[in-house]
């Protein structure tokens, strides 16, 4: 009879050779630092060996778990990837715990599965006796190079991958990209040209792409357009696209304008490929979010971008974006800010698509916890084997502080949508007392970084028009009412003086071609700003009518009326 003592818990009977990442993922491991398996799937930071692997001498020694070894191992594997940093989350080797800083959940390639997803069943019953039997057949089948009496199962499962593989790669969503594609672009020269251009003007507010590692990308296509990456080409007709209405040519205008529903459809057809995990990258939130402002800039399909922008904010979020990287796995410092760069241009876009569809926000406050971006370039320091550009124009950065003031305006969002009552008026005045405060505040940071340069100007105009359409369309209805219910005459004030702000913007030579062809949020002028100014340029039948009035009147509507003549 077994004595009390052999009732304990069965232990493991052989060390695992294999990374965690590996074991985790459920793939064989060749052992190596990093694995090829890791290396293979962008992870290679990820690649770390229990201690149990050091019980063997015939083993290679366990890699150190240091800080300064794993930004060796993210090293090596940059150099394996062309110089370029990872662009995917990495993978997390282990379930993450509760503490504080750290997610519920785990980290499994490029998304974030919380606890209802069944991933998380592995972590939750390794070590119990009654699983053992089931964990060990698993592990002899698939963790090793030596199955004995279970090779036949462990190679049919191989080429059931294989077989996988071989049918994904036969999608119509792995195919090249036309060759009309390619030819349908301008010259090089107007392809950087247009790049830069992106990145002086719209770059400032929406922080979407890294400027340096997207020109050399840029130089790689033209040189050699076969072997660049679809999401690459992809982002450069975007780009090209965006900043076309700016060009200084009439000729390039007329050309980008003329191909750019093209580009935007083969772009849109890309990212809606069905059953495509591959999509599900940093490069990827990128592309959709170019292509959120690229339909908007040419109006193909602006009034719909607010169920474009459901699913890009659904896929940032399945991605963990609205975590903060220092919850996640460990990552590089850039991959960490591009993270956060991202996740509010994410909100940006929200809250502008929300204000145009007259629908909620799809996020409230308290539903992320990633860190507002710093002001920090990305690219201030110039990449290895990269020429400094000494007579490129450096774009200015003003996402910071708009994203200071998005709870404010998520509120202020939530009471102009809310289709289910009306706001209490109180509200809606001390909501408009903060965004009133906040415009205060950008508008001095605006003056501090005043510039001659049309591209600090324009910067300038679009940091301007996201923040103050949202007190234009907080006081708008309450503005019209106050023609006939005096309590609302602040409301008036208010929305008036926010309307001449935005019409002022057409002054601006570039923003305002924007706004004369754009959509989506660039209607605004042709929407609320107009309908406010020519409603208070017009006579009140009821107002007093004596001589004297109505010069103070006449006196008045004079910067309407030429306001207004800007607008026709």
């Amino acid at each position: 009879m077994a004595s009390p003592g052999s009732s304990n818990k069965r232990k493991r009977r052989r060390p695992a050779f294999s990374c965690t990442a590996c074991r985790r993922r459920k793939v064989r491991c060749d052992r190596a630092n990093p694995c090829r398996q890791c290396v293979t799937q962008n992870n290679a930071s990820a690649c770390t060996y229990e201690q149990n692997r050091n019980s063997f001498a015939n083993r290679e020694t366990a890699p150190p778990t240091s800080s300064e070894t794993n930004y060796q191992r993210q090293h090596v594997f940059q150099e394996r990837n062309g110089g370029q940093p990872s662009h995917t989350p990495h993978a997390s080797s282990q379930q993450a715990a509760s503490t504080s800083g750290q997610i519920r959940g785990m980290v499994s390639k490029t998304r974030v599965f919380g606890q209802g997803h069944w991933m998380n069943i592995f972590s939750l019953t390794e070590g119990l006796p009654t699983l053992q039997p089931l964990m060990g057949l698993y592990d002899i089948i698939i963790r090793n190079t030596s199955h004995g009496p279970l090779d036949a199962i462990a190679d049919k499962m191989a080429q059931c991958k294989r077989l996988a593989r071989s049918i994904k790669s036969q999608r119509p969503s792995r195919s090249s990209l036309p060759t009309q594609i390619h030819q349908s672009l301008p010259s090089p020269d107007v392809i950087l040209e247009l790049a830069q251009l992106y990145f002086a003007t719209f770059e400032s507010c929406y922080r979407i792409l890294r400027k340096n590692p997207f020109m050399a990308h840029c130089q790689t296509y033209l040189n050699n357009h076969e072997s660049a990456d679809t999401c690459i080409v992809l982002q450069i007709l975007l780009v090209v696209s965006i900043a076309g209405p700016l060009h200084q040519d009439a000729n390039v205008r007329i050309n980008a304008a003329s191909k750019a529903a093209m580009w935007i459809y083969t772009a849109q057809t890309w990212l809606s490929a069905p059953l495509e995990k591959s999509r599900l990258t940093l490069g990827g939130i990128q592309l959709h979010c170019l292509l959120l402002l690229a339909r908007q800039v040419n109006q193909v399909g602006a009034d719909l971008i607010w169920i474009s922008t459901g699913s890009l904010m659904r896929i940032a979020m399945q991605m963990g974006l609205h975590q903060d990287p220092n919850c996640l796995s460990e990552m590089d410092p850039t991959e960490k800010g591009l993270r956060r760069r991202l996740w509010y241009t994410i909100l940006e876009l929200n809250l502008q698509s929300s204000l145009d569809s007259g629908i909620l926000p799809m996020i409230a406050t308290g539903d992320w916890n990633t860190e507002p971006p710093s002001d920090h370039n990305l690219d201030a320091e110039p990449e290895i084997g990269e020429r400094e550009e000494s007579a490129a124009h450096k774009s200015m950065n003003l996402q910071p502080i708009l994203s200071s003031s998005i709870p404010l305006r998520l509120h202020a969002s939530r009471l102009i949508n809310d289709l289910r009552e009306e706001p209490p008026y109180e509200e809606v005045l001390e909501v408009g007392k903060e965004l009133a405060s906040a415009c205060r505040d950008i508008s001095l940071t605006l003056d501090q970084l005043d510039s001659a340069s049309p591209l600090d100007q324009f910067a300038s105009s679009f940091c301007t028009h996201l923040i103050r359409r949202f007190t234009l369309c907080l006081h708008y209805k309450f503005a019209i009412k106050a023609k006939i219910n005096p309590l609302y005459s602040h409301s008036r004030k208010a929305g008036v003086e926010a309307a001449l702000d935005i019409i002022s913007l057409v002054e601006d030579n570039l923003y305002g071609r924007v706004l004369r062809c754009g959509g989506g949020m660039f209607r605004d002028i042709v929407t609320r700003a107009a309908i406010l100014i020519f409603s208070e340029a017009s006579p009140d039948p009821e107002a007093e009518s004596s001589s004297l009035a109505k010069r103070r009147d006449y006196a008045r509507q004079g910067t309407l009326l030429r306001d207004a003549r800007c607008v026709a």
